[in-house]
């Protein structure tokens, strides 16, 4: 806990000695559109959305699975619909 405690504390001090030394303010420009705000400001915008990007595309994309019923007679309906499926796997087993 206290490892994790000196560390936060340290990267606090960095965020706070990064805002300080960035505060100045600039104006972005894009096509007729215009604003004026500080750096420090732009620059953390950017870093979230980028980060926000790289989680969202780092995430695997969903398995279409076929659900999976657990009533008591499936298993019983498997082992009649395919008999030599279920003697291999026996065999494997053994």
């Amino acid at each position: 806990m206290q490892k994790k405690l000196i560390f936060l504390i340290a990267f606090m001090v960095l965020i706070a000695v990064f805002a300080l030394q960035n505060s100045m303010e600039v104006e972005i420009k894009l096509w007729f559109w215009s604003v004026r705000t500080s750096m420090v400001l732009i620059l953390i915008l950017t870093f979230a959305a980028g980060a926000i990007a790289g989680i969202l595309f780092s995430l695997p994309g969903r398995p279409k699975e076929t659900p999976v019923s657990h009533a008591p007679g499936d298993e019983v309906a498997l082992e009649v619909k395919n008999p030599k499926d279920l003697d291999e796997f026996e065999d494997v087993g053994n």
